[in-house]
């Protein structure tokens, strides 16, 4: 919701870049104008060269401040206001298409990328015409510019819509980059978080498969002279922890590699169920682990049974790390409102604190995504790890 706040926020925001016409086109129709202005009034009341002096002065203020049209098209319609009336007040004869160069100054004042009120000023302009008409202050059919003015504030209108139009249509842009870019940002957050799930899963494997052969190779090495027999044993859990932590690497590892990959492909991920399997390994590699399960089992999300199970293989491996010889003991208890999961073992050596490594992070950040809580703790020399997740929707 945030994110498409500030996505509203930003397109209302926008700053419009101004409705631009090529400066040569406005040359060519200036010039244009000021050809058919003069030619138009010669065609009604014939050419009179005397006049010539008057005349040429306000044919340009007619059709020269179209130059500026560009700049500031309201300076140049009140100009237009002004000097027809002087056209016309000096004897020039009235036609028409003399309305022209107005014509196109109204258009251009209703796309000016400016507020509307102050577009709305050039209306004045055709309202002022007709009403000097009307009161004789110059020789002009009344109907006629009532026409025009019509004309003028329809163009103008049509340039206000044409505004809006394409104001609405780079709004739409602008929100459509937005959402581009936020959606970007959503895609690169989970791949992020992917590629950490990814880490803990491959930490937690790592570290696990690690621990369990480190063990087995000390004791092979220690009884392969006096017990061979055994010594093979200690083999034989390396080589089938080694070949299982490579299929779940080579699992992990295919997500990267193909993101097109189904998840059926890659196998059920581990759960509850199979941390008889679990404590079985640990038992081969020489840990004395106990293991209860307390209360009906039941049915758990496949994300919250991971979840359970790595914070499990994390709390044996650290055994098996940091405490080797000493007993532990793993107990499932399903309550009615909450799964309870704890791991318990007698501390080896004179260890009074918890250092938080990459393996206690990873179970908090699991338990967290979950809404459980972990609590890890030294007691009496005993070290305890207990972590519950509320099931009671699920029940």
């Amino acid at each position: 919701m945030g994110q498409m706040w500030d996505i509203q926020a930003s397109a209302r925001h926008i700053a419009l870049p101004p409705m631009r016409v090529p400066r040569g086109y406005v040359i060519i129709l200036t010039a244009l104008l000021t050809v058919v202005v003069p030619l138009s009034g010669w065609a009604v009341g014939g050419f009179d060269q005397a006049e010539l002096l008057w005349q040429v002065p306000l044919i340009a203020v007619n059709t020269l401040p179209l130059l500026l049209i560009r700049r500031n098209p309201l300076v140049v319609v009140l100009c237009f206001s002004i000097s027809y009336p002087l056209w016309l007040t000096f004897g020039g004869e009235s036609h028409i298409l003399q309305s022209l160069p107005t014509l196109v100054a109204m258009y251009a004042l209703g796309t000016w990328d400016r507020p509307l009120w102050l577009r709305a000023i050039g209306l004045a302009t055709p309202m002022w015409m007709v009403g000097a008409a009307l009161a004789g202050r110059w020789d002009a059919e009344p109907l006629e510019l009532s026409f025009v003015a019509v004309v003028f504030v329809v163009v103008w209108g049509l340039g206000v819509l044409l505004a809006q139009r394409r104001e609405y249509t780079l709004e739409l842009e602008a929100k459509t980059a937005s959402l581009e870019r936020a959606e970007r940002r959503l895609a690169d957050q989970a791949v992020t978080e992917e590629r950490q799930r990814i880490a803990r899963e491959i930490h937690d494997v790592i570290a696990h498969a690690m621990s369990v052969i480190t063990v087995q190779a000390g004791v092979g090495a220690h009884l392969i002279e006096t017990r061979p027999s055994q010594a093979a044993e200690s083999l034989t859990v390396i080589e089938h922890t080694g070949r299982e932590a490579l299929v779940e690497m080579r699992r992990m590892l295919s997500v990267l590699q193909s993101a097109d990959s189904e998840g059926d492909s890659l196998g059920p991920q581990p759960g509850l169920a199979d941390l008889p399997n679990l404590v079985q390994q640990l038992r081969h590699a020489g840990v004395d682990v106990d293991m209860a399960f307390h209360g009906g089992s039941r049915p758990l999300p496949t994300g919250l049974n991971l979840a359970a199970f790595r914070v499990a293989q994390e709390g044996l491996t650290n055994v098996a790390k940091h405490a080797p010889g000493s007993k532990a003991s793993v107990e499932v208890r399903y309550l009615p409102d909450w799964l309870q999961l704890t791991v318990r073992n007698r501390v080896v050596g004179n260890g009074r604190s918890i250092v938080p490594g990459q393996g206690i992070r990873g179970m908090r950040e699991r338990v967290s995504l979950y809404d459980g809580a972990l609590d890890i703790d030294i007691v009496d020399g005993e070290f305890r790890l207990e972590v519950k997740f509320p099931i009671g929707e699920i029940a």
